[in-house]
């Protein structure tokens, strides 16, 4: 990747963002799961509707953490000899700092890439209330596709961000 211009995402970057989107379907259906669970225990005791909000907006946290673990598991054991798998060795059944910092990230990609991709529609003059489709799995619409795309660029870009920051930080250690 050293002739790779820093203005493009590599393709670690656009896998990751293509998958985070695929699970974030997922995500959304859990944490409406939880929504309801919480309302309707708030019903009986009102004193928990903030918990179970917070617990609502961080799970996606912890879901990521677990599949990034259990993910890296799986390569470790299809690809023991991986380069690539040497920063995120994973041993044991529970997530290391690794696995949640990915979970950290992917959910703060999750929130920005909304909101940016709120902010080119409302831009672009398209109708913002239609970003919901895409969270439900509807793909009937060209709308949807053009959301899909613009969030994919945009957490690709963000991820590559990561991949940016992460690379600087190892350079200047070792310079160290």
């Amino acid at each position: 990747m050293k002739n790779w211009s820093p203005w493009i995402p590599y393709p670690r970057s656009w896998i990751s963002a293509i998958f985070l989107c695929l699970i974030l379907s997922g995500l959304v259906k859990g944490a409406d799961k939880v929504f309801k669970i919480g309302y309707y225990l708030t019903q009986h005791l009102p004193r928990l509707d903030a918990m179970f909000g917070v617990i609502a907006i961080l799970s996606p946290i912890l879901f990521i953490a677990i599949i990034h673990h259990f993910l890296n598991l799986l390569l470790d054991v299809m690809l023991p000899n991986n380069d690539l798998l040497k920063l995120d060795k994973v041993q044991g059944w529970n997530p290391g700092l690794i696995s949640w910092w990915k979970g950290l990230y992917s959910w703060i990609v999750i929130f920005l890439a909304t909101i940016i991709t709120i902010g080119v529609l409302d831009f672009l003059v398209i109708d913002v209330s239609s970003v919901r489709y895409l969270y439900h799995g509807s793909r009937d619409n060209l709308l949807v596709s053009i959301i899909a795309i613009i969030w994919v660029t945009v957490a690709a870009y963000l991820y590559h961000f990561e991949h940016l920051v992460k690379r600087s930080v190892i350079a200047t250690d070792k310079s160290n």
